[in-house]
């Protein structure tokens, strides 16, 4: 039986902006993936699965800081008729642009973007949204 908010088709979950939230989130992430498309193959799981931590992890970062705690919001969904996975990740927080410091770190969204078929991060002063599209129809075992 499904947990409240999350189906065979969808799952959307809202936790605190943290690492650790970010981790149970893609715990959840992972169980669900296996239920929705229990034939998609382990390395395809695990290439969702690190696109979304990557962007959970920018978000427990950098999202709000120096603000009080925020929110972050995963839904994602399973079109079995087109074999997509989409997750949107989103959060209430600023955009932050990287200081010198911090240019020669982190490669999440290239990441991001190498291992979704489609990946968008739309920032606004409403927050940031990551988009992750996957074609899984390849990778279903028949």
């Amino acid at each position: 039986m499904c947990e409240r908010g999350a189906t065979p088709t969808q799952l959307r979950r809202t936790r605190p902006a943290d690492a650790r939230h970010a981790s149970s989130l893609r715990c959840e992430l992972d169980a669900w993936i296996h239920q929705a498309a229990p034939s998609l193959p382990e390395d395809r799981c695990a290439d969702v699965l690190l696109g979304v931590n990557e962007a959970l992890a920018n978000c427990a970062e950098h999202a709000y800081r120096g603000r009080p705690d925020g929110d972050i919001t995963l839904h994602a969904t399973y079109d079995d008729a087109a074999h997509r996975i989409r997750v949107r990740i989103s959060d209430r927080g600023r955009w932050r642009l990287n200081s010198v410091a911090q240019r020669n770190r982190g490669r999440g969204i290239a990441l991001m973007h190498a291992l979704a078929d489609h990946c968008t991060v739309d920032r606004d002063g409403d927050g940031t949204t990551v988009l992750l599209d996957y074609d899984v129809a390849g990778d279903l075992a028949h």
